[in-house]
């Protein structure tokens, strides 16, 4: 299809994995089911989970509710850690430990415990903005810090960090030895007004003066397509923050100013986020009534129903892949079953669980799963993932040179819509 105009290359959507295959042996957990990233003057957290915010209260009746046995031989243990183990010890990370212990014990991995750094910062980026100056970092097997990823309209971006720049310096100060969280230390320091951050890049070594300033992560970008005068809209969702439905509102409605007579939505290697941000993005779409989805805990199953007067009718075709989860996930099946869309591209992660936070008065937090989600039919697609309506796997092409001419999955899609 070579009649588009102004052909571009689609931005190549590339998932922490992909990424990662770029810089060999890094010390990283598995991404797919829980990322640690150093946001610089953030942390952040890949999440493949759907979130439900909620206000559970501070009950505590759960401990007194435990076996005293059980308590005394905990504080037992405890006790004699602490006066007798032959080295010092942290009693945060004891605490911290027995807490993590108490949820692997469950055997779910979007059940875990967060310390109150990760809580924080975790916060930051699923509120979709915090002040740093907008780039991540990680850490390979030598402990060499690099940038990770820089973002788009960010300050860091506009100084000139690039992927792949390994830190020398930060603020005067070696790297070499440094944790990540002591990097990011060292670039919030408000005793200067500026991060001034060293570099390496290509052999070469280089030096930028980088501001601090509120950064708004954009999870959401859009473009028009355009074949024989007929105008195809193109949505790609990185995340579900808090923020992302207004960005993509914001982004579908300029694209129908545009009178585009189809859409397009990209959620390939979306990990996921906030149900209420999926949701608002569903309700746009589908008639007051219909059922987006349905969850399910222990004692019942509840219908989740889009409340709005506000519909769409236009053909959509939704892209997906292994690394689209959980709300990802959401907005596909729902999309697919209750509003008649194209779902294109391989089976997805298949997580169909959704988990809560709860803050914890130590200033930590755990994350923990509440219910099962269910299609709008009522199906469970965990551990099998959304079954595209057309299976298209990307080439080899795609990955040496990803221009919308290689993407096998946006072409489909695009054959779908614009025929319809």
């Amino acid at each position: 299809m070579k009649e588009y105009k102004n052909e571009q290359i689609l931005p190549k959507k590339s998932s922490i994995k992909e990424k990662l295959n770029n810089k060999s042996d890094f010390k990283i957990y598995e991404l797919i089911l829980f990322g640690f990233l150093i946001v610089i003057a953030s942390v952040t957290l890949t999440i493949v989970v759907v979130f439900e915010t909620k206000d559970i209260g501070n009950n505590h009746s759960v401990i007194t509710n435990l076996n005293d046995d059980a308590l005394s031989e905990f504080e037992e243990v405890y006790g004699l850690i602490n006066d007798s183990y032959y080295k010092d010890v942290d009693k945060d990370e004891l605490i911290n430990g027995a807490i993590n212990g108490m949820l692997s014990s469950l055997k779910d991995p979007h059940t875990s415990y967060f310390s109150e750094s990760e809580t924080e910062n975790f916060n930051e980026v699923m509120n979709g903005s915090y002040e740093g100056i907008g780039a991540e970092i990680s850490v390979d097997a030598s402990g060499n810090i690099f940038v990770f990823s820089v973002f788009k309209n960010s300050p860091a971006q506009e100084a000139g960090l690039k992927f792949n720049d390994l830190l020398l310096e930060v603020n005067g100060k070696s790297t070499k030895g440094l944790t990540m969280a002591e990097v990011v230390s060292l670039i919030k320091d408000d005793s200067v007004s500026k991060a001034h951050i060293k570099v390496e890049r290509n052999g070469q070594v280089l030096e930028f003066n980088v501001e601090r300033r509120l950064v708004v992560i954009e999870s959401v970008e859009s473009r028009v397509f355009e074949k024989d005068e007929k105008k195809i809209g193109y949505v790609a969702v990185n995340t579900f923050a808090n923020n992302t439905y207004e960005q993509f509102r914001e982004n579908i409605e300029a694209l129908e100013d545009e009178n585009i007579k189809g859409l397009i939505i990209d959620v390939r290697n979306n990990s996921g986020g906030y149900l209420h941000s999926v949701t608002s993005m569903l309700d746009m779409f589908l008639p007051k009534g219909t059922v987006i989805y349905q969850t399910k805990d222990k004692n019942k199953t509840y219908k989740h129903t889009a409340s709005t007067d506000e519909s769409r009718n236009y053909p959509v075709a939704v892209l997906v892949n292994k690394s689209s989860a959980s709300a990802s996930e959401i907005l596909a099946i729902s999309l697919k079953e209750s509003y008649g869309a194209y779902v294109v591209g391989t089976n997805t992660y298949g997580k169909g669980t959704v988990q809560i936070t709860k803050d914890l008065e130590s200033g930590g937090m755990i994350k923990y799963t509440t219910q099962k989600w269910l299609s709008p039919k009522g199906n469970w697609i965990n551990d099998i993932g959304v079954i595209p309506t057309h299976e298209v796997k990307l080439s080899n092409e795609y990955d040496e040179n990803p221009t919308t001419e290689n993407d096998d999955q946006f072409q489909k899609a695009f054959e779908l819509v614009y025929s319809k």
